[in-house]
């Protein structure tokens, strides 16, 4: 433990605060997702935080489907 900080005024946790305490996952899975080097690249080169971004997009076409779908669309694929 760090000596310099001050936990004085900071109350400790005691059993009835375990009694509820829940435990909660990662809101973020890790995973892997294959991408075209090029692509990745441009990415990484010309977009600030592009993890982000590239999960917007994948967000955006899976809510499209998803919309598609809940209208009785077919043709789920890409293209």
């Amino acid at each position: 433990m760090n000596e310099a900080i001050d936990f004085s005024d900071i109350p400790e946790l005691g059993d009835e605060f375990f009694s509820r305490a829940t435990k909660r996952g990662p809101r973020v899975q890790k995973g892997s997702v294959v991408i075209d080097r090029d692509v990745y690249e441009w990415f990484e080169a010309n977009i600030p935080a592009s993890s982000d971004l590239i999960s917007k997009i994948l967000r955006a076409y899976m809510q499209e489907q998803q919309a598609k779908s809940a209208a009785g669309s077919e043709g789920q694929g890409i293209g």
